[in-house]
């Protein structure tokens, strides 16, 4: 689905290991820049959609959820720099990724 200012959004299941597939691949023109899914019942904000995983501008600490996708659309904008930023709210229950260490 064409969005605005060259922003796609492409359906697609997600392999969570939970009940969360419902996804979206976000493309700004032909780059690859977000992977959003929508949060499924047992979780407090289910029906949202949240960011899984964004790449560049989009990778932040404290990943948002959004009302719906069009809150997304103007989130992803606003952080390209073509539109404000959209209504996200950040989502602290997910604890940031922490690399495993390797022993020598």
């Amino acid at each position: 689905m064409p969005l605005a200012q060259g922003i796609t959004l492409a359906p697609v299941r997600v392999g969570t290991d939970t009940a969360d597939e419902d996804g979206r691949l976000v493309f700004a023109g032909d780059r690859l820049v977000a992977v959003l899914v929508r949060l499924a019942e047992g979780h407090d904000e289910a029906g949202h959609w949240y960011l899984e995983h964004g790449f560049g501008r989009l990778d932040v600490p404290l990943p948002p959820t959004f009302s719906d996708l069009h809150a997304a659309e103007n989130w992803v904008a606003g952080r390209l720099g073509s539109l404000p930023d959209g209504d996200a709210t950040p989502a602290p229950s997910r604890p940031p990724f922490t690399a495993p260490h390797r022993l020598p």
